[in-house]
């Protein structure tokens, strides 16, 4: 009588097929595809969105439409897309400090938007870059820190929205140093580039990709990064750490949320689609040029990310008494 095969023979065959199959049934949009960024136009999420758009494209078959929401420091693009239906067919490119932030101050009065969407990826982080425009007269960061004790509620310093993470470092900073500031809310950090290209407001913070080719042109001056190292992108620009305002380490982080309900074979089809497009050379080669880290997380990483940032943020917005803007 013939002896039966070991059942590890009987696996052998099928197992070589099963990455095939399970590519040939991984989810593929049938529509465009509708990518929201929750910013104005010409700020880091717009960069980066909009460098991955046609390999996003290309792998998923189908056009991507990417449209600016900005508004309430990214509440209103969040809170769209938290509304739409769990299809596949939308998604949000935000910070991830800007939702935790704003789910800190507005989410009692307007519910909480990460409640109503689930993360897919944290794409990139980034430092955050206190700077100015060659016409102030503030050179460094200790220059700024001596105008403010000078003539604090009279220097003006542009923020991407109130309660943005570039407001929370700003109130860090001064709290920690005794100073003050008068902050002007912009919709995006577009708009507010542009008022501190033209003088309109003496200092700005912003995520440093958006700035790195006027700085490298000599428009802006950079004094100083939020994260606990200095950047690759501009080494010559010290911490706030190392200026006074120790232990300060506030990276901007950034990422793509689909609605809450959205099938898990949905979420990790776009987290490949995400991870392939970050993963190509000249989309590289051109964020980490601009200074952005690109990180391609997965959704665990980047909803642990959020809850992290939760914890830390909440205690500066008591102490500060920030109240958010209800976009």
């Amino acid at each position: 009588m013939a002896r039966p095969l070991p059942r590890r023979g009987l696996l052998t065959a099928p197992a070589l097929l099963l990455p095939l199959a399970a590519h040939a049934q991984s989810w593929r949009p049938t529509q465009p595809v509708r990518v929201v960024i929750s910013a104005a136009p010409g700020g880091t999420l717009d960069i980066h969105a909009r460098a991955t758009q046609a390999i996003l494209s290309n792998r998923m078959g189908q056009p991507i439409i990417v449209e600016n929401q900005g508004g309430g420091a990214g509440l209103v693009g969040n809170q769209m897309v938290g509304r739409a239906a769990p299809d596949g067919l939308t998604m949000v490119v935000a910070s991830g400090d800007g939702l935790v932030l704003q789910d800190i101050l507005v989410g009692a009065r307007q519910g909480r938007a990460r409640n109503r969407l689930r993360p897919v990826t944290m794409t990139i982080t980034a430092a955050q870059l206190l700077c100015t425009h060659p016409r102030s007269g503030i050179r460094t960061v200790d220059e700024y820190f001596t105008a403010l004790r000078a003539r604090g509620d009279r220097v003006t310093l542009a923020v991407p929205g109130i309660g943005g993470v570039a407001h929370i470092i700003s109130e860090m900073v001064n709290r920690t140093l005794g100073l003050q500031v008068t902050h002007v809310p912009y919709r995006g950090g577009g708009p507010a580039t542009i008022d501190l290209l033209a003088g309109q407001v003496d200092a700005m913070i912003i995520t440093l990709p958006a700035v790195t080719s006027h700085v490298r042109e000599g428009r802006i001056v950079p004094l100083a990064v939020s994260t606990l190292a200095r950047d690759p992108a501009m080494p010559d620009t010290p911490t706030f750490a190392e200026s006074g305002v120790p232990g300060l380490d506030v990276p901007s982080t950034q990422g793509v949320l689909v609605p809450a309900g959205t099938p898990d074979r949905v979420v990790d089809a776009w987290y490949e689609a995400w991870k392939f497009a970050l993963s190509d050379g000249g989309v590289r080669a051109r964020l980490q040029g601009l200074g952005f880290v690109i990180q391609a997380s997965t959704p665990a990483e980047f909803d642990h990310v959020l809850n992290d940032a939760e914890a830390r943020f909440s205690e500066v917005i008591s102490t500060a008494g920030i109240r958010g803007e209800d976009g």
